[in-house]
């Protein structure tokens, strides 16, 4: 008995020991974001390591655009009606000489069962989709003067998808905003904020329910758990990761959404491919694999000042797409839910931006979006200064060149 004790304890010292966890942020965790990995620790050798940081840190010293501000009067803009549903595949004809491809059946999402894998081509996107995203103000909640100013913006900038923080669980906060974007047929992506990877704590599946009727089919859950502050514990562990988003995707797939995995950090101290790669595992382990048939994956694919293209800025999510398919054999549909890039000089800023919102025009077709971070900061609400020069509307009517120069002057 005692030696089967000692075996036993053995055993439970080898398993702690070989543990990586994870832990907390505060609102939003694009600081995070900025941290620089080594370059060569716990990146898969398939890929090769960043050669700069992701975006730009907090802590930089930062020169204040001196352009003229914009004050172009805000027009109103056209409502139209919004029906989100999943975009409809006409049925191909084949001639009796051609042997059929294996194309997925797509119908409305509602209609998959929680066996079957709901194909990309079958997620939800608004009409007249060009994949264009925007990550909204960094607060859970805004006064409804800020949401109409700021939803008039989206709509003149084209913008279709937009990724809004919730408190947690919470039910009615952000209301406004959802019946807003979707009147504006603007596709609403909300990111269940905790501080950690924590329970949520309140009744997750009435919250999807509520928001679910309102026309959000796409949730978050949790936020660049590879980041050592974003998670409770200290340092970022993806089978726990695995643990809690399974538990909150659960309740998720159960209650008519779809559940998100990630975003992990380019910058975060564990590499976000090898992340990827055991929290697939992890998940596949754990008997939860069935979730994944209804999963998206939320992608940060800062670029910062990079080459065009180079494969760990912008362009990441072909990686990402390689790790998932080693996992699943199949490709899972990709949100971007922030990204882009950033200079003290907005015109080198805008250059980098045109060439990532134009590609999506032609992009990947499992790349649902592309977000920026971020619209508006203080303008908007916002408290913490510190992702002010980041933000596309500043405080006394600035207003970055990507908007006038490009946003308003093209639909796609």
């Amino acid at each position: 008995m005692q030696k089967t004790q000692g075996i036993f304890l053995l055993i439970v010292v080898m398993l702690l020991a070989g543990c990586q966890d994870v832990g907390a942020a505060t609102i939003p965790t694009l600081a995070a974001a900025a941290m620089v990995p080594d370059p060569t620790e716990g990146v898969p050798s398939t890929f090769t390591p960043p050669a700069e940081t992701a975006v730009p840190t907090a802590t930089d010293t930062i020169i204040r655009d001196t352009a003229t501000p914009s004050k172009t009067p805000l027009p109103i803009p056209t409502l139209t009606p919004f029906t989100p549903r999943p975009s409809e595949t006409p049925t191909p004809t084949t001639s009796p000489l051609i042997t059929p491809t294996n194309t997925p059946v797509i119908k409305p999402i509602n209609q998959y069962l929680y066996q079957e894998i709901i194909p990309y081509q079958a997620f939800p996107v608004p009409p007249g989709d060009n994949g264009w995203g925007m990550h909204w103000i960094p607060t859970v909640s805004q006064s409804q003067e800020a949401v109409d100013r700021y939803v008039n913006e989206l709509v003149r900038m084209h913008i279709k998808w937009v990724v809004f923080l919730n408190d947690g669980a919470n039910i009615g906060d952000n209301d406004y905003l959802v019946d807003k974007l979707v009147a504006n047929g603007i596709m609403p992506v909300m990111r269940l904020y905790k501080n950690g990877v924590l329970p949520y704590g309140n009744d997750v599946g009435a919250m999807v329910r509520h928001y679910r009727a309102k026309g959000v089919y796409y949730y978050q859950i949790y936020n660049e758990p590879n980041v050592n502050v974003e998670n409770h514990q200290g340092f970022a562990n993806p089978n726990q990761y695995a643990l809690a988003w399974a538990q909150t995707a659960r309740d998720i797939v159960n209650n008519g959404g779809l559940p998100g995995i990630g975003a992990f950090s380019p910058g975060g101290e564990y590499s976000h491919y090898e992340f990827l790669d055991r929290t697939l595992r992890a998940i596949e382990y754990n008997g939860d694999e069935a979730l994944l048939n209804h999963a998206w994956l939320s992608i940060h694919n800062y670029h910062g000042t990079r080459a065009y293209d180079d494969p760990d800025g912008f362009l990441l999510f072909r990686n990402y797409d390689e790790i998932v398919r080693s996992h699943l054999g199949r490709s899972l549909p990709m949100v971007g839910t922030e990204g882009g890039s950033y200079s003290n000089d907005p015109q080198v800023a805008k250059n980098l931006l045109v060439y990532q919102y134009s590609y999506m025009r032609d992009a990947e077709p499992y790349l649902l979006a592309f977000s920026y971070w971020v619209l508006a900061n203080q303008a908007g609400g916002g408290n913490d200064p510190a992702w002010e020069w980041q933000s596309l509307f500043k405080e006394g009517g600035w207003v970055h060149p990507v908007v006038t120069e490009f946003f308003y002057q093209n639909a796609r």
